[in-house]
């Protein structure tokens, strides 16, 4: 059994022309897509409409496919049962399908009966189904489209702006004019979020440095003391030349009243809620990364070293030291080993082990003093009020539970020796031996018994008045006790012995309160790191000599640079830009910190001045520095002739 498609075709003259085609199989397809075996041209037809088949090669039964059913005489049906030999008339859409039989095979003729599903013509059925007979031409819609961009996005703002010029702070509400913001205002300028006019004082001009420090006052107004005290051609000469790309953006820059050197180049507004974001590296390395080459070449020697990317280019720390006893603090020498020399004794390893007698006393003490099994680094050292840096070490408060100074008591009373002043602790001890007895013997008691012969013979009354004579006299030896080895002073501090005149003398103290002067640093940052992970070299130190302060294999254990790059591997990266540890300005404050480091409670700018010092007429900064190029394109600043 086979089909036959039999298809018809009308010239112009009238002439039928027939074509038979044979379809193999038992089952053939019918619809819109070409991938049928009977491909109807017909917007009325499913893409897949319907099968055709036949199972004993008499009986055809076809099958609507995709729910869209056909015709069969006048009544529409899905699914239809024909006698080949009787024959039937299907239609679908614009077309009709006659089924008959010819000896064993099965004629299917398909005919185009009318028009109605525009069958018959060439079609497209993207502009078939499209609106673009309904709608405006492409020139009309696009004029509109530009109208519609400039009220909304220049007519409306400058409306909007102009209403509120003379306002200082606008009503809550919508204004047209924030269709200009690129962003939230940082959490430090949240308060100024109505009160644009506040930094952008005139219209179509750049913030200008006053607008920042006349709420920033103080220290913002100069830069840092290491880039203020150098000379403008120094300055000049550090930074990297300029690249084309470089030249043509600050050639846009230039054009659009936008000159270098501004607060807003770091201090990047509209980034989004929050702390506001770090300055970007790329500030500090394009004079940091080559600058001693440059600096060199030019005729200025510097022993700054070149700086780019903490992760794999940045100089080795220079912590503040004393080279001797007695000695100003400097900035190490890169390439030496660092000594410390504060006046004190004190072996690190001897008092964090973990056995002996420290760690037995440390355990005698556990439920007091926060003392464990041994001594730990915090016992000892402990942060200051807001977790930044280490107190200073206190003897009475980190040391006198276990080296007690304690030489008397008195009525359950114990006194001890003043620490930190020798002169007072030789005149305790002179006055405690002149003016108090040695303890009176039970012999002496008047109701004690005595044994017959003893008193006659005097031995227990002339021992103790021998003692009571030369008690005095042993205060210097007492004094010398305590300043000499063995003594309470003498194992952690340097004696000089009376000399010419002096009395007992102790090296003075010299406890560094910042090691690295030109970074910072956060301990309450650190505190889920044990001492032990950055100090490397705590429990292996036998003088005080030795400084502690981590080194810069030890920071970047985690720290890597801006955008991740490394020379190590770190399990835990934490991406460290320029300004994490180190600030531009000489304010003393905290740079700028991790997202995951940030507080909630965050200050923000509290002195709003009055509209009345908005209108500046001077930038801040000196023209002899020849720094920066600026001419402020603006009626209240053409008297600025003075840098940037």
């Amino acid at each position: 059994m086979s089909f036959i498609l039999r298809r018809i075709a009308t010239t112009k003259t009238g002439k039928q022309i027939i074509r038979d085609q044979p379809l193999p199989g038992d089952t053939i397809t019918l619809g819109r897509d070409s991938a049928n075996t009977i491909h109807v041209a017909d917007l009325a037809v499913n893409p897949h409409h319907a099968t055709i088949g036949s199972g004993d090669g008499r009986t055809v039964r076809v099958t609507a496919q995709e729910g869209l059913g056909f015709d069969l005489n006048g009544r529409t049906e899905t699914v239809a049962d024909i006698d080949s030999a009787a024959g039937a008339e299907l239609r679908f859409g614009g077309h009709r399908l006659t089924i008959a039989r010819e000896d064993d095979k099965i004629i299917l003729l398909v005919e185009r009966i009318d028009e109605l599903s525009q069958a018959s013509k060439d079609v497209d059925e993207v502009k078939a189904f499209s609106l673009q007979s309904v709608l405006f031409g492409k020139r009309v819609g696009a004029w509109t489209f530009a109208a519609l961009m400039l009220l909304a996005f220049l007519i409306g703002p400058i409306w909007a702006w102009h209403s509120y010029r003379g306002v200082d702070e606008r009503p809550d509400g919508f204004h047209a004019d924030s269709a200009w913001l690129s962003g939230p205002l940082s959490s430090a300028h949240a308060n100024l979020k109505n009160d644009c006019q506040s930094c952008h004082v005139d219209a179509f001009v750049a913030v200008t440095d006053n607008a920042c420090v006349n709420c920033h006052t103080g220290e913002h107004k100069a830069m840092s003391m290491a880039h203020a005290g150098a000379p403008t051609a120094m300055l000049l000469a550090a930074r990297h030349p300029p690249g084309l790309g470089e030249k043509v953006l600050a050639g846009f820059a230039e054009a659009f009243n936008k000159p270098a050197g501004r607060c807003v180049d770091c201090h990047t507004e509209h980034e989004g809620a929050g702390p506001m974001a770090a300055t970007p590296q790329k500030f500090c390395a394009d004079c940091h990364d080559g600058m001693a080459g440059r600096l060199k070449s030019a005729g200025h020697p510097t022993m700054l070293a070149d700086a780019a990317d903490f992760g794999t280019s940045h100089p080795e720390l220079r912590p503040l030291v004393r080279p001797a006893a007695g000695a100003k603090p400097v900035r190490a020498m890169p390439g030496k080993p660092w000594r410390d020399y504060n006046g004190l004794k004190f072996p690190h390893d001897l008092h964090l082990q973990a056995t002996g007698g420290v760690a037995r006393m440390a355990a005698s003490f556990r439920g007091r003093h926060d003392f464990g099994k041994k001594l730990e680094c915090e016992n000892c050292h402990r942060p200051d009020a807001d977790g930044v840096r280490i107190k200073p070490v206190e003897m009475e408060r980190d040391c006198a539970m276990c080296h007690s100074l304690a030489f008397e008591t008195v009525g359950g009373v114990t006194r001890t020796l003043r620490h930190g002043e020798p002169d007072q602790v030789v005149a305790d001890l002179t006055a405690y031996y002149r003016s108090t007895p040695p303890a009176r013997p039970l012999q002496l008691g008047g109701m004690a018994r005595r044994r017959p012969g003893q008193y006659a013979e005097g031995q227990v009354y002339n021992i103790y008045f021998r003692e009571v004579a030369a008690r005095p006299s042993r205060a210097a030896d007492a004094v010398r006790a305590v300043f000499s080895e063995g003594g309470a002073c003498y194992d952690c501090h340097t004696i000089f012995p009376p000399a010419a005149g002096n009395n007992w003398r102790v090296m003075a103290v010299n406890q560094t309160p910042r090691f690295l002067t030109k970074g910072w640093f956060d301990h309450d940052a650190h505190r889920e790191t044990a001492c032990a992970d950055c100090h490397v070299t705590a429990t292996g130190s036998k003088a005080s000599t030795d400084l502690l302060v981590p080194a810069l294999r030890q920071c970047r254990d985690c720290h890597v640079g801006e955008g991740g790059a490394r020379i190590v591997k770190v399990e835990t990266a934490t991406e460290s830009p320029c300004a994490m540890c180190h600030e531009y300005h000489s304010d003393g404050g905290k740079p700028w910190q991790p997202k995951r480091e940030r507080k909630r409670q965050l200050s923000s700018i509290t002195h709003q001045p009055s509209r009345a010092i908005y209108d500046v007429s001077l930038i801040t900064g000196k023209r002899e520095r020849g720094l920066y190029d600026v001419s402020w394109r603006t009626p209240s600043l053409q008297g600025a002739r003075q840098g940037g």
